[in-house]
């Protein structure tokens, strides 16, 4: 190794410098559990994960790809994933996860924003893709997943398997990786509007990581930590979860897809202490036609220390409950963004049921989300960006070493989200005099009906109370008389229906006039991101012309 590049290795700012830590320190221990479609295909101590790594970033070198360059994935999750993102950290290449869920459409339109020089496609979307290599010019290395094996290996195609085998070195691949380069560009879930491009670096997620520490640490990490990471890895979440974890030498579970039956033998068969999921997931266990379910739940999580809920709201019910059954987990309330790394605040076990009962009785329900991440300083300002007394609805905005460096080739809407030096996350909150945050709804979701603007939160807290209810989503929509008409898209409990007038009847009962929705829709669901965000820009597509 070069003097110059020694003396940059000694104090540099890499994330794929955590692993190689991890694996000197518990080399024989086991790292990685990956199940297929229910079955485990595979076990990786942390040095045998270290060393394909390895192989597979001197792979990618060896093909020319270098520090700066793109390299686009779309696959469920699976172990080679984790390879393919500390490869490239360790290089300095831009990790570049798609949603494996696009279409043809959207797919091409992200390559040709991110411009990958290499495109790695899991072996169930291959045909998919492969309609699709003449309209990304960009991309010249095309690399297969080939997880069932029963994909032959297309012409001109690499296997992943292959390059990250004995047949390339394993030795640690050492470049100049700065704090301030690119690490991942990741698409925004697009709930709203069309995908942002969000560049995270390396000292971003180095601040994360530091924070989540202290964050997560007041119940104790312990030698048989497991923590199941069921987040698809192409969101800001999945690749927290798993490299924060791999950080500390806790082992991670992972599977292709978040089916509920084999999440609830994972955790059983490998005892995993550390969940992190939407609430919907318990609130469907608690609802499980199971006789004695609060028995059923005490025992297939009797190995469970900590909870982390994220996503969505729960319902102040429902968060009782669960801390009555369980009550020995520590249950935490997460809310973060893509454009903090996803750091933002955290509602401790402590305060869980004391900030519960202090929304529904303060805040009309809003969802509390905790204090800022140790790393975030954060605050609640008005349209002008003036800060504004506790107790007051505003925006939140954040100051962090996590704020990422930017939209991807979106100087405009970077220095609009930046203005004034603080991060706009675009949604509305209330702050409490014990600087507890409470989330309210987006910006851009909030319902402005005849003059009154509606919290969709709120609304779908009351309508989630109603006893046939399992899922809700209000939307506005432009109406002729009242600007915008409060709308629900509600889901009936299995065995149950419902009726429009049932719910107009019940919100009638529980929220003031012009909170009532104008229409209620019956849906079989509703269509939601990994993160458990029901996906409300599908829905005004789908339902533009209601009130026409």
């Amino acid at each position: 190794m070069e003097k110059a590049l020694q003396s940059h290795v000694m104090r540099r700012l890499c994330v794929g410098d955590m692993l190689r830590r991890s694996a000197q320190k518990s080399a024989k221990k086991e790292a990685l559990v990956y199940s297929y479609k229910g079955t485990v295909t595979t076990r990786l101590t942390f040095e045998e994960l270290n060393q394909k790594v390895n192989r597979f970033a001197n792979a990618l070198t060896k093909l020319g790809i270098k520090k700066g360059d793109r390299v686009a994935i779309i696959s469920h999750n699976c172990s080679q994933y984790a390879i393919y993102l500390y490869a490239l950290a360790k290089m300095g290449a831009w990790i570049t996860p798609l949603n494996f869920a696009l279409k043809a459409r959207e797919i091409t339109q992200l390559i040709n924003h991110a411009e990958p020089v290499a495109f790695i496609v899991e072996d169930e979307l291959l045909d998919n893709v492969r309609e699709l290599q003449q309209d990304m010019p960009s991309v010249k290395h095309y690399i297969l997943i080939n997880l069932a094996g029963a994909k032959q290996l297309p012409e001109r195609w690499l296997d992943f398997d292959q390059l990250c085998s004995e047949r390339y070195s394993d030795a640690e691949p050492y470049f100049e990786v700065n704090g301030d380069d690119v690490m991942t560009l990741m698409y925004t879930s697009g709930t709203e509007a069309m995908p942002k491009g969000v560049m995270n670096s390396h000292s971003n997620w180095h601040s994360t990581f530091l924070s989540q520490l202290g964050d997560l640490n007041a119940v104790a990490w312990t030698p048989d930590e497991c923590m199941i990471d069921s987040i698809p890895l192409y969101h800001v979440a999945g690749v927290n979860l798993l490299m924060a974890t791999l950080g500390v030498q806790v082992k991670v579970i992972m599977h292709y897809e978040p089916s509920p039956q084999e999440i609830l033998q994972l955790v059983q068969n490998e005892k995993v202490t550390y969940l992190v999921y939407p609430p919907t997931v318990f609130i469907n266990i608690l609802k499980l036609p199971i006789p004695n379910i609060e028995e059923f739940m005490r025992k297939t999580f009797a190995s469970v220390k900590r909870v982390i809920l994220f996503g969505a709201p729960i319902p102040g019910a429902s968060m009782r409950k669960l801390v009555d059954i369980l009550p020995e987990v520590y249950w935490m309330n997460y809310y973060g963004q893509s454009e903090l790394t996803p750091l933002g605040t955290l509602l401790q076990y402590p305060d869980v049921l004391r900030k519960v009962k202090e929304s529904e009785e303060r805040f009309g329900g809003a969802e509390p989300i905790g204090q800022p991440h140790n790393m975030v300083e954060m605050k609640i300002v008005d349209e002008n960006d003036n800060d504004v007394p506790p107790g007051t609805v505003g925006e939140m905005v954040a100051r962090s070493a996590s704020v990422m460096l930017g939209y991807y080739k979106e100087e405009e809407k970077t220095k609009e989200i930046f203005r004034g030096g603080w991060l706009h996350t675009g949604d509305l909150a209330i702050m409490d005099e014990e600087h507890h945050f409470y989330f309210v709804d987006r910006k851009k979701d909030v319902v402005k009906s005849g003059g009154e603007n509606v919290s969709t939160v709120e609304v779908e807290s009351v309508i989630s109370g109603h006893p046939k209810v399992a899922d809700v989503a209000i939307v506005g929509f432009s109406h002729p008389r009242w600007m915008e008409a409060v709308t629900a898209f509600v889901v009936a409990k299995p065995n149950e229906s419902i009726t429009e007038e049932e719910i107009i009847q019940f919100c009638k009962e529980n929220l003031a006039g012009y909170k009532v929705p104008k229409k209620v829709i019956v849906l079989d669901e509703i269509p939601k991101n990994p993160s458990g965000k029901a996906l409300k820009k599908d829905l005004r597509d789908q339902f533009q012309d209601i009130y026409q």
